[in-house]
């Protein structure tokens, strides 16, 4: 079994305890919250630019600092990955926590010995990497992982201390928390060999288009055999469905800048009845979500 990190906020804990009927509940009134935004082409842009630039390899975040591992030499590198690995946990990362702007923004308010990460860069064996079954505040479909034998999909691993940990899991809303017993192949030289690592999922499943589960194409992967669709051909799908036929990608993110909350209680029962929710034998959920 997983040496499972420590969350201590009672809140998160009870977030994460919810009954997907809870869940469900809490999440629509949270869209119905949000209120109208104006819509602009930057929103657009980075609604359909989703999981958004992420480094091709490894680095080291530092603060503001974001420094490439590559040109180390091996014994300078060996230090360091021993010493940013000690003590921390394996955190998959697929999608935006990838990306040192988003890092950057979620440990904003730690204190600064809590904002040194090393980011690992490889292959997730027998999964892809697909969009969660609800687009979100921002107008794009999340990623979340499904099973897939034999892909090899690019994603990352963040070794977190407990705090960070505790911090992306505040910031990963509508995911379910907990451990993957899948090889992570890392591209880093001298990097811990991985059989499993912690991970997010979405709750609400991976979305579907005609009857299949789709991958995100921005996302490489080797062997892959699900269907890749852009992030904007995604939204052109859900924009039918939830607009009517005719809508595209730019409707359904003017749609959600509007009426955030209106488009998810049309747009969320519609895609949860086509979603192919999370399964799979590798799967161990965080002990305290009641799983």
């Amino acid at each position: 079994m997983p040496r499972w990190p420590r969350i201590d906020a009672p809140d998160l804990l009870a977030r994460l305890a919810l009954s997907d009927e809870e869940f469900r509940a809490a999440l629509a009134a949270m869209a119905g919250s949000v209120g109208p935004r104006d819509f602009t082409e930057a929103l657009y842009e980075r609604a359909i630019s989703y999981p958004w630039a992420r480094p091709a390899t490894s680095f080291l975040l530092d603060g503001h600092e974001v420094k490439a591992l590559d040109d180390l030499a091996a014994g300078a590198r060996a230090g360091l990955i021993a010493q940013e690995t000690a003590g921390r946990h394996p955190l998959l990362a697929f999608g935006s926590n990838g990306s040192p702007e988003a890092l950057i923004l979620k440990f904003g308010h730690l204190v600064p010995e809590q904002r040194r990460l090393l980011v690992v860069a490889g292959e997730l064996h027998d999964f892809d990497v697909g969009a969660s079954a609800h687009p979100t505040f921002y107008a794009a479909m999340p990623g979340t992982i499904f099973p897939s034998p034999g892909t090899r999909v690019r994603a990352s691993v963040l070794w977190v201390t407990t705090e960070q940990f505790t911090a992306l899991t505040w910031t990963e809303i509508s995911y379910a928390l907990g451990h993957v017993e899948t090889p992570f192949i890392a591209e880093l030289d001298g990097a811990p060999a991985l059989d499993g690592v912690f991970g997010f999922v979405a709750r609400l499943g991976a979305h579907r288009v005609d009857g299949e589960v789709v991958a995100l194409a921005a996302v490489e992967a080797r062997g892959r055999t699900a269907r890749a669709l852009t992030q904007e051909q995604i939204l052109d799908d859900v924009a039918r469905r939830a607009i009517g036929p005719g809508a595209v990608a730019r409707d359904l993110v003017e749609r959600v800048m509007a009426d955030f909350g209106g488009l998810a209680a049309v747009a969320g029962p519609m895609l949860h009845e086509t979603a192919a929710a999370f399964a799979s034998d590798r799967w161990t959920p965080y002990p305290a979500a009641g799983g």
